[in-house]
């Protein structure tokens, strides 16, 4: 795995001390060994979003194509940083399966579905080479996890033998489960969980299965038939199997759900608020919004996009839908980020705001390039700070008399701050009335 971020110089070079010496004085022949060029990794940040992208820049098709994954600002620009998978980290994907390629970051960490073949592996979908690769918040490889290769025949068996293997979240450093479809009988599709020396198929009624989440506790995940929607694998996050396909959101007949968010916006405990991405071209695909009322989920609407990044629940030419989604909830607005549908490569990863009215618009964060595709996307695996500083000491203390005008007045956190906005209060002892007003921004206010 490489990371397209340079300290220092592309190359250096060494003496190496020659083997042979006559003596003290005599002339040491120096031998300058280019070295290679090194990489060096940056920890992901918090807030910032983690794309899958597949290709290698000069063609895209079925084949086995590098796969790396990007990280970007929620506003957009050039990558924060791109990981490549290679060496002995190879990860590589079809350019052409859209099913394939969505990673989820939970729990601390990246997991990323792929390929353990060579790049330019024919047909690489159908292999049974799978791999998982899970990334620590630092970006170092946690584990890499070779699956069986023997097929429906094999022992042990293959999970989705023949065909796709498309989605992936990690519970811990070497344990994840693992998504999608199979081929040939006994059906290996589903949902399937490693628990670091195993594999486990936790269900064999949902077998065309695609995205995975985590939400409040509960493992959910995309399914493309029988019925096409969103649905709970047992209760929990199970690991043995046997385990109850359970539909929440039945996104109806011809529909196509790939990636989808869930929110508790009462912070009861229970999901409420739903979007799925479904790559239709058709009316009802793009951003579905569902929520859930009196116990039933209902649609509020469906979004198609254009190459203008407009919305529209018309189909119409020009007009697709959406595969990958991640996004957050606060104070009654939802931000979506999604990675288009339309684009056979040089996709986007596009983000829409829902305020309590129809969106209208999408903006461009990032265009995934020329023979390169987007698929999966999310947000780090770094986890916000949301507790505020506080303040562990002042000078002159709270309450101090006969302080002499002119002293500074000092505040002690217990962490790096940075001015903000805002104004600091200065308060008469006598009634707590306002003495003085600072503003944060002002130059009477210094952080150091």
């Amino acid at each position: 795995m490489s990371m397209k971020r340079w300290l220092g110089l592309d190359k250096s070079v060494k003496a190496v001390r020659s083997r042979r010496s006559r003596s003290m004085l005599s002339k040491r022949r120096m031998l300058l060994e280019a070295l290679e060029s090194r990489e060096v990794f940056a920890a992901f940040v918090a807030g910032n979003l983690l794309v899958e992208r597949i290709g290698n820049g000069n063609t895209i098709g079925s084949a086995a194509f590098p796969v790396a994954v990007q990280e970007y600002l929620v506003t957009g620009g050039s990558p924060v940083q791109t990981l490549d998978f290679t060496g002995t980290n190879l990860v590589t994907d079809s350019g052409s399966a859209t099913s394939n390629g969505y990673l989820n970051s939970y729990n601390g960490l990246l997991a990323v579905p792929g390929y353990n073949s060579a790049t330019g592996t024919a047909s690489v979908a159908s292999q049974n080479s799978k791999v998982g690769t899970i990334v620590a918040v630092d970006t170092s490889i946690a584990s890499r996890t070779l699956f069986p290769t023997g097929g429906v025949a094999g022992n042990p068996i293959s999970p989705f033998s023949g065909n796709n293997f498309r989605s992936m979240i990690a519970t811990g450093s070497n344990t994840f489960y693992a998504s999608g479809t199979s081929s040939g009988a006994p059906n290996t599709g589903g949902v399937w969980y490693f628990n670091g020396t195993s594999f486990t198929q936790l269900n064999t009624t949902a077998t065309n299965t695609r995205s995975l989440e985590i939400y409040n506790n509960q493992l959910y995940v995309s399914t493309g038939s029988g019925p096409a929607g969103i649905v709970a694998i047992g209760s929990g996050l199970p690991t043995s199997s046997s385990q109850t396909a359970t539909n929440l959101i039945s996104t109806g007949t011809g529909s196509s759900p790939y990636g989808f968010v869930l929110f508790d916006t009462d912070s009861n405990g229970a999901v409420d608020l739903a979007y799925i991405a479904d790559d239709r071209t058709a009316a009802g695909g793009g951003l579905q919004k569902w929520t859930l009322n009196a116990g039933a989920w209902t649609q509020s609407w469906a979004l198609l996009v254009n190459a203008s990044n407009a919305l529209s629940a018309t189909a119409a030419a020009g007009y697709a839908g959406l595969r990958g989604l991640t996004g957050s909830y606060a104070n009654g607005v939802a931000t979506l980020y999604a990675t288009s549908a339309t684009e056979a490569s040089n996709n986007r990863l596009l983000s829409i705001v829902d305020s309590g009215t129809t969106p209208t618009s999408a903006t461009t964060v990032a265009l995934a390039g020329a023979n390169y595709v987007f698929r999966g996307v999310d947000f780090s695996p770094v986890s916000p700070d949301v507790a505020p500083p506080t303040i562990t000491a002042l000078s002159p203390v709270d309450g101090a008399t006969g302080v002499a005008i002119g002293t500074n007045l000092v505040a002690t956190f217990n962490e790096t701050i940075a001015k903000g906005t805002g104004d600091i209060l200065i308060k008469r002892s006598s009634d707590d009335s306002i003495a003085f007003t600072l503003d944060v921004a002002g130059s009477a206010v210094s952080v150091s």
